[in-house]
């Protein structure tokens, strides 16, 4: 496997994905205004929805067949997201990629995962714990671009999407 970027629509050929980067971006969802004491507020929705920013530069570029700007598609992230657990029991930001949730202490140790179902999971220990795990996340295709570099024998590429 070159990479563990997953697109549901598109797709990704062989030499087309290793090395890929992946910025995560949490979207605001609202504005910062001043009080008339000066004090600083937000003016907003609490809920976090997130911006996603991928490129690669390979030998060649992904499968854009089935991409237009519009199209939703999930992502199996690259990036990571960290939450902090404790009592024994999490319910995760976001559904996670499955085979990639783990979890350590604050010693870094592991900790046995007893069960998790969709975005619920039960760990080994009532301890402050930290649980990992790439999430899926539904996105809308904003844009990509394509670029060659004739004479370097190199292809790059950039999708941007926001979660719906």
């Amino acid at each position: 496997m070159e990479t563990t970027l997953m697109l549901s629509r598109g797709g990704l050929p062989p030499l087309s994905a290793r090395g890929c980067q992946q910025e995560l971006i949490p979207l605001s969802q609202g504005q910062f205004k001043r009080t008339v004491n000066g004090d600083l507020i937000f003016m907003g929705v609490q809920k976090k929805k997130y911006k996603i920013i991928i490129s690669c530069q390979d030998v060649t570029v992904i499968a854009t067949d089935d991409l237009t700007p519009g199209t939703v598609l999930d992502i199996s992230c690259i990036q990571p997201l960290w939450q902090k657990v404790s009592g024994g029991k999490a319910m995760l930001e976001r559904m996670p990629v499955t085979g990639s949730i783990t979890v350590v202490n604050e010693e870094k140790m592991p900790v046995e995962i007893l069960h998790y179902e969709g975005r619920s999971i039960d760990i080994a220990t009532t301890d402050i714990a930290y649980v990992s795990y790439r999430p899926l996340l539904t996105m809308q295709l904003i844009s990509y671009s394509l670029k060659m570099n004739e004479w370097g024998g190199t292809s790059g590429w950039i999708l941007e999407l926001e979660e719906v």
